[in-house]
């Protein structure tokens, strides 16, 4: 006979369930808590906790650091069997930011890349000269820009993580754009009776007459800059450390304005921000809280000694009034028996 219980006595709830009925629990707790510690008897107003996001950043200032990688796309200059290097370029940067409220914030950003290109070619074109045998490419720019950003978990604000903010930016900006074409070229003359003619592919030589072919390897260097407007987005996702520290991902494409021959059509970022909010700590936050917590108890407790000692007055006077009353209102042994010796003589 199998005499082991199949069914438990008390049947565990489901995790769900649990969740639940906690969630249920906390919540009525919370509110129930709050709604008393609110507003007292007497008439005092407790200090209700602040909400950490809307304190954190609320008119306040930060700073932050970013770098990461950086790469541009239309370039005019292509690449010909380019090192695999030359598709990213490191970039460097930071801004300052004033946060007018948890939901929006505007700034001014700076950052450093360059891009560059290689041309190394597998086969020479002899046909024309002169001939390029090798040419490289590099732009340094520099972007400075004014910006402006939405937090878009703000439209959870009741969110419990608060810690975690995804903040939408644009705004206007400006490239400055300098660098140099650097290549390596050879040709080859043919000098005959008295003119200079450049020595192709297929040329032949007439023994009958003086021919002089000459060689030649040049280099050049040749420099251009630009500066042109553009527009970024980004999305910069920011999770808070601590109350001063938080660190980022962020991802931005700028649009260039008014290209032309040289710009390329945009600059493409991946970077990793550290920021740093000018904000009190949360020693100090406490402590002028349980400050402010204590001077609202000690006047607390000043009109409650108050009002104590009023009723105490209240009470004794009261109570001087009583005895005065039963002072007043009852005769003396002495005269109750005059009063009686006089009934018995009438």
């Amino acid at each position: 006979m199998n005499k082991r219980r199949t069914k438990p006595l008390i049947p565990p709830l489901s995790s769900r369930w649990a969740r639940t009925y906690l969630t249920a629990l906390l919540t009525a707790v919370v509110a129930v808590g709050a709604q008393a510690q609110t507003q007292g008897d007497d008439g005092f107003v407790a200090p209700v906790p602040r909400d950490q996001n809307r304190e954190l950043r609320t008119g306040t200032w930060s700073i932050y650091a970013e770098g990461g990688l950086s790469w541009a796309t239309d370039v005019w200059y292509q690449n010909l069997d380019a090192k695999k290097s030359y598709k990213v370029a490191p970039a460097v940067g930071g801004g300052v930011d004033y946060t007018i409220r948890p939901w929006v914030r505007v700034g001014a950003e700076y950052l450093w890349s360059r891009y560059r290109r290689e041309q190394r070619f597998s086969q020479l074109d002899t046909k024309t000269m002169t001939v390029k045998a090798y040419g490289n490419y590099l732009k340094n720019f520099h972007n400075a820009r004014l910006g402006v950003g939405f937090n878009l978990m703000e439209l959870w604000p009741n969110r419990r993580t608060q810690w975690l903010n995804i903040w939408a930016g644009t705004g206007v900006g400006c490239t400055f754009a300098k660098g140099n074409e650097y290549g390596i070229y050879f040709s080859n003359t043919m000098t005959q009776g008295g003119k200079t003619l450049p020595f192709i592919d297929g040329e032949s030589v007439c023994n009958d007459g003086s021919i002089t072919i000459t060689g030649s390897v040049r280099t050049s260097n040749r420099h251009e800059s630009f500066k042109k407007l553009y527009v970024p987005a980004s999305l910069h996702i920011e999770a808070d450390v601590s109350r001063q520290l938080s660190i980022g991902l962020k991802g931005e494409i700028d649009w260039l304005m008014n290209r032309k021959a040289i710009a390329p059509k945009n600059y493409a970022f991946a970077l990793v921000t550290l920021r740093y909010n000018f904000v009190a700590s949360r020693a100090k936050v406490q402590r002028a809280r349980y400050e402010g917590e204590i001077a609202t108890l000690g006047d607390r407790l000043n009109v409650l000694q108050r009002k104590a000692a009023e009723a105490k007055e209240l009470a004794d006077e009261a109570e001087n009034a009583r005895r005065q009353a039963e002072q007043n209102g009852k005769p003396s042994a002495e005269g109750r028996r005059v009063t009686i010796t006089v009934e018995q003589s009438k």
